[in-house]
């Protein structure tokens, strides 16, 4: 799954940075950097500040001169924002350096502490260490830096997200604040600030230290100008107002307004300063494959990565948190073995002969059919149904609206009309999944209970395609406009099996109403890579959200989809190709809310324009996670843990469980002599929520 917390949560391409091409960098020379860096701020600073107090002089003159009252207030409204922007920038002004070295002396006297240990712990005590997890991947990735041109692939979650531990983290059944790289952290008296108390125990997993200089070298080899991380660089300069160190043992980020859970979002992971002591120019190619040492208990060996064939992860034994509460139960097996299996009918297969641990079983085809088989009679394999917390994953239709046809609101809202999610619901999912009502499901008080996804109907479809010029039926049955355009869109989507059936259906249905959805099954990574190059018409996709918050800034703002000459920008995650004035401002608010109230608020009206916009069709959700694993495969059954946590995508990303090898050996035995163990299928529902949307047939 895509991305991880706070910073990790973000960690995307997305918009251009401005001026910043004139802060030149001259390679691994951090001190020489960041007073320019520091320079380069202080400017930009000023130069909105400047732009905020023309900006709110002119609207004044403007509301003096305005005679009718509801433009007037709209004006008033307009300048109260812009006097809420220039607080935001001219406070952060009063801050001085945005990298600052301060005495541990002027640390403030009167922080109060906390360390999280009040949380319930993480796993099972009957966990045991050893041995190794064996899965695939369905295509290598293009690399293995953690940032910079095509990191955010697919496998970078197993590499770094997953399991780099930062300042702190949420605890992922409760949602908490429990100590990470950080044994302690206070929120200053500014209710902006954060203060973290290193632990002195944190180490790579290389052997060094973790210094705290070395969150200042996460900013330094992302903002600096020998890396290709636009969004990125946006990010840190926006949404972060200071980091700061205080002496070798206190790092303070300083956020440039309060928010809600404030040290979730202040919380940055460290880079090893001295794995990057030949950062420079050539970084992207110089670390194209390096692995860099991280704060996880996994890493990866240079021996261990062969392309194009498997990437083993390697257990420190003498890992710094291995001992530590929320920590000591989970990341248990020496090895995760991930081998790439393009073929996922081969990738079965291997899971049947015991060649892989673990296996996804909740489509209908897998649970229903395929893992009726012997291995599961005889109570090798296990079967397990598994439900979370956890925001659901928005697998849908995702609109690219700079491509003609698409560029036309009929158009698009047409096609939501004629895709027919419902029957792939019940004819793949065996009504086993729910239709996806909108942008987020999942996040609470933030879905907008008002948004349901358009129903499945010809006749409104037919509507919107005359509405767009497309009235005449051919021989074919597809419609043309005037001209003898065929109404044709191109739909990309990753090119396995159950997709490939998937589809099938949604084409087929779109005929009837009049469109022909061309399909263009890819390799992943090749998907991937047409995804970012905004080459696509309309794409199968989704993205990995996770708690406590959704994201909107980077898939809708408009920085995200043109640049200041109108051309398409290419690396972001706005594939919609979105640009909206009013979504853009909500964007911006609903990252620098204050309050729930305020993210509430702004996130009911921007779910509301995707769904006026069509750009955007809802497709299927599941409350459950089903997999089949071998019997050798244990998971916890504790008072903390039922199976995994609940605020965890799938159950295999909470790192929880363990190979028993004992057992292994008894099942392999067993096998050999024709000896059989009970069946095994179990529902593990402690986490269940109830109220889900209700599956209900499209009009």
């Amino acid at each position: 799954m895509r991305l991880s917390g706070s910073i990790l949560l973000i960690i995307l391409f997305l918009t251009s940075c401005g001026k910043e091409e004139s802060v030149k960098n001259e390679g691994a020379n951090f001190e020489a950097w960041y007073p320019r860096y520091n320079q380069y701020i202080s400017d930009w600073l000023g130069e909105q500040v400047k732009v905020r107090n023309e900006s709110i002089k002119e609207l004044q003159n403007r509301s003096n001169e305005e005679t009718d009252p509801e433009a007037q207030k709209k004006l008033k409204d307009q300048i109260s924002e812009k006097q809420k922007e220039l607080e935001r920038f001219s406070s952060r002004q009063a801050l001085g350096d945005y990298i600052a070295f301060l005495d541990l002396k002027d640390l403030p006297e009167d922080l109060m502490w906390e360390d999280g240990q009040e949380e319930p712990e993480i796993g099972d005590p009957e966990s045991k260490k050893g041995g190794a997890f064996r899965y695939f991947i369905t295509s290598s990735p293009p690399t293995i830096r953690p940032f910079g041109p095509n990191s955010n692939n697919s496998f970078r979650g197993e590499l770094y997200d997953n399991i780099e531990i930062g300042l702190i983290d949420l605890h992922p059944e409760t949602g908490a604040v429990i100590p990470g790289v950080a044994k302690e952290w206070a929120i200053g008296a500014d209710k902006k600030t954060v203060f973290f108390r290193l632990d002195p125990d944190a180490k790579y997993n290389d052997g060094e230290p973790v210094k705290a200089v070395d969150f200042l070298w996460f900013v330094y080899i992302r903002a600096s100008d020998n890396v290709v991380t636009p969004w990125f660089k946006q990010y840190l300069r926006e949404q972060f107002a200071r980091v700061a160190v205080y002496g070798k043992e206190v790092v303070a980020v300083t956020l440039p307004e309060p928010k809600p859970k404030l040290p979730y979002f202040a919380s940055i992971p460290p880079s090893a300063s001295h794995f990057y002591n030949e950062y420079g120019p050539d970084y992207k190619e110089r670390y194209q494959w390096r692995v860099p040492p991280t704060t996880a208990a996994y890493t990866v060996k240079d021996e261990d990565i062969v392309k194009g064939v498997s990437i083993t992860l390697s257990r420190d034994k003498d890992w710094w948190a291995k001992d530590k509460k929320f920590y000591r139960y989970r990341f248990n097996t020496d090895k995760i073995r991930y081998t790439v299996v393009r073929d996922i009918s081969k990738a079965w297969e291997l899971f049947r002969a015991g060649e892989i641990d673990y296996f996804p079983i909740s489509l209908p085809e897998y649970w229903y059919q395929k893992s009726e088989m012997e291995p599961v009679f005889d109570g090798y394999v296990e079967r397990y149904t598994w439900y979370n917390q956890y925001p659901r994953i928005p697998w849908s239709l995702y609109l690219n609206s700079a491509k003609p046809p698409l560029d036309n609101l009929d158009v698009r809202l047409g096609i939501n009309h004629a895709t027919n999610w419902q029957k792939v619901i019940d004819v793949i999912f065996r009504g086993d999944a729910a239709r996806l009502p909108g942008w987020t499901k999942g996040f609470g008080r933030l879905d907008n209970p008002e948004i349901m996804a358009r129903p499945f109907s010809i006749a409104k479809a037919k509507e919107y395609f005359a509405k767009a010029g497309y009235s005449e039926e051919g021989d074919d049955g597809i419609l043309r406009d005037a001209t003898g355009n065929r109404l044709e869109v191109i739909l990309s989507y990753s090119k396995i099996p159950v997709r490939e059936k998937m589809m099938g259906i949604l084409k087929e249905e779109a005929r009837k109403a009049g469109v022909d959805f061309v399909l263009d099954g890819l390799d992943h990574t090749v998907l991937y890579k047409k995804e970012m190059a905004k080459e696509h018409q309309m794409v199968f996709s989704a993205w990995g959200f996770r708690p406590p918050y959704p994201r909107y800034y980077e898939y809708f703002h408009s920085n995200n989809a043109y640049d200041d000459k109108g051309n398409l920008k290419t690396n972001t995650n706005n594939i919609f190709s979105f640009k909206d004035e009013r979504m853009d401002q909500l964007a911006v608010a609903f990252r620098n809310a204050t309050s729930e109230e305020e993210l509430e608020r702004t996130a009911h009206e921007m779910q509301q324009i995707i769904h006026d916009s069509g750009v955007y069709i809802p497709g299927y959700m599941t409350e459950f996670s089903r997999v089949g694993c071998w019997r050798w495969l244990r998971w916890p059954d504790s008072e903390f843990t039922e199976f995994a946590p609940p605020k965890v995508y799938v159950p295999m990303e909470s790192y929880v469980y363990w190979v028993d090898e004992d057992m292994k050996k008894e099942t392999l035995e067993a096998k050999r002599s024709g000896k059989a163990f009970p069946e095994v299928e179990e529902e593990k529902s402690r986490y269940q929520i109830k109220t889900e949307v209700t599956k209900g047939k499209d009009e």
